[in-house]
């Protein structure tokens, strides 16, 4: 029942779309076929700033509207969930690519009949293709942010270090000269936030570090009958000769920074909030997004920090670092079909996606945007590197991801036992979604 839904709602998408590009069905036309009514879209950027963006769509518009209601990010799937059940849910979703991901069935994909994949993919940045079927585009992308590696200048300096790691060889080598601690265990000052469970986007950067491994952490499997399935990969060899398993991997080397008995030992559940000690300048390098930076500036005027690249895995052809993306999608259910696809095609465009990015410190989608005179070169080339994964219960994997660290932290297990045991649950909840 549910492939004959999925395909009926995407063969009328399709038929939809045709009749709106082939200028049947005008998008934003001020003609009497033009999208009319109300458009209820949920979100989880805030309200206050969206009534920014919103109330002058609305006015150009004309011929239909946008409501928009708020929801909490914790709360949204639940929500969309018992709302569509009820027939009163949203016709548009903007959200975190996450929850767009973990809504697919419920979503009428943008159609490849009438927004091409070369066309996606030539307006879009590479890790927006996450949404890409062979159906068509599950949303439109909105807003992107790399994951990044800040620093501060100073701290590197006085211990003779010239510049940050560009892999994450030499960042082991810098860490055990930038750690100082107290003679009772206390860090004085510290290299890095790394290897514990409370570390800001742990998650994020295992998988980043996966994908530098040459391996995708989540394969996504399309049937012509409009049915997928997923296939758990991170800990998978990429060749049938290779004996690198990424995600232990990545794990080794990530909890070697939480180990009192290594040389790396720069880091632990115990140190504190790893945001409030680079401000404090007590931790010489932190990773995460790039809109943080204006940010971690404001708090401390007086710091040299900047951000480069995330540091890459030597040896290995693949670029990759972490992301944040928001996209907008159209719901099966949608009320307003013509109005929601009008408004997911105008968000995601250069009129109205640099507005929604800056809500949320994040940067378009858009590869004309990466032409912007001037652009910060590490943020241009992090957004041409920029990937997801398939993550398509975050709650569930951040919580498997906290209890492969605890494991190993407090010595229940090593990091052979508590990885196949992290991969038991991510396979078991794939199979069961």
């Amino acid at each position: 029942m549910l492939r004959k839904i999925l395909i009926g709602s995407s063969i009328f998408a399709a038929l939809l779309a045709i009749l709106i590009f082939s200028g049947r069905l005008p998008i934003g036309s001020s003609s009497a076929k033009a999208p009319v009514g109300d458009v209820t879209m949920w979100g989880v950027f805030p309200d206050s700033e969206m009534s920014n963006v919103i109330q002058p769509f609305n006015a150009q518009a004309k011929t239909y509207r946008i409501n928009y209601i708020y929801i909490n990010p914790a709360d949204f799937e639940h929500k969309l969930v018992e709302a569509l059940a009820s027939g009163v849910g949203p016709d548009v979703i903007l959200a975190p690519y996450q929850i767009i991901l973990s809504q697919q069935t419920r979503i009428a994909t943008y159609p490849a009949t009438s927004f091409t994949e070369t066309t996606y993919k030539n307006t879009y940045v590479n890790g927006a293709s996450i949404f890409w079927t062979p159906f068509g585009s599950l949303a439109l992308p909105v807003a992107i942010e790399p994951t990044v590696l800040f620093f501060n200048r100073t701290l590197l300096s006085k211990h003779g270090i010239l510049a940050p790691p560009s892999f994450w060889d030499e960042l082991t080598n810098m860490v055990p000269n930038l750690t100082i601690g107290d003679g009772n265990g206390n860090f004085l000052e510290s290299g890095i936030a790394l290897g514990t469970a409370n570390v800001p986007y742990m998650k994020d950067i295992i998988m980043a570090m996966v994908t530098q491994l040459g391996q995708l952490p989540v394969l996504a499997n399309y049937n012509s009958d409009g049915s997928f399935s997923y296939n758990f990969l991170a800990n998978t060899p990429t060749t049938e000769t290779s004996q690198v398993q990424p995600l232990s991997t990545a794990m080794r080397f990530i909890t070697e920074f939480s180990d009192p008995m290594k040389t790396t030992y720069t880091w632990n559940q115990f140190t504190g909030n790893a945001s409030d000690a680079f401000v404090a300048e007590k931790l010489a390098m932190y990773i995460g997004y790039a809109g943080e930076l204006s940010v971690l500036r404001s708090q401390n005027p007086k710091m040299n920090i900047d951000m480069t690249y995330l540091p890459q895995a030597r040896g290995y052809k693949t670029s990759s670092t972490g992301m944040r993306l928001y996209g907008i999608a159209t719901m099966r259910q949608a009320k307003n079909l013509n109005g929601a696809y009008a408004v997911e095609y105008a968000f995601s465009g250069a009129d109205w996606s640099p507005q929604l990015a800056n809500i949320v410190g994040a940067y378009p989608a858009l590869v004309s945007y990466l032409k912007t005179p001037g652009l910060n070169e590490v943020l241009k080339n992090s957004l041409l590197i920029s990937h997801g994964w398939y993550d398509i219960n975050n709650q569930s994997s951040s919580d498997f991801m906290t209890l492969m660290f605890n494991s190993l932290l407090s010595g229940r297990q090593g990091i052979n036992d508590a990885v196949s045991d992290f991969v038991s649950r991510m396979v078991d909840m794939y199979t069961h979604r």
